[in-house]
């Protein structure tokens, strides 16, 4: 999935259309996922699980930010993905 990061806000993309998003803030080192939502014809599909892992994957990769799942949706992806748990506490 490709994803296209704003100030507040990360829009996934497939074929260059935007199929969901997470929104998000970050203050003091710390992002704070706020609420996931996908497409009504994507949900139950895995796009919102898919989704939240590329978020994810970007932060790993482009900032040091803590990653606080507000949304509670966020938590339940770390758990199915350990990888990213190391997010919740650097």
């Amino acid at each position: 999935m490709e994803i296209r990061v704003s100030d507040d806000r990360i829009v996934g993309l497939r074929d260059g259309e935007p199929v969901g998003w997470v929104d998000f803030e970050v203050a003091d080192g710390v992002a704070r996922l706020f609420h996931t939502e996908v497409l009504p014809t994507m949900r139950n599909s895995g796009t919102g699980t898919e989704l939240v892992v590329a978020v994810l994957e970007w932060f790993r990769d482009n900032t040091t930010h803590r990653i606080v799942g507000v949304c509670p949706f966020i938590p339940v992806v770390i758990t199915r993905h350990p990888e990213f748990a190391e997010l919740t506490t650097r």
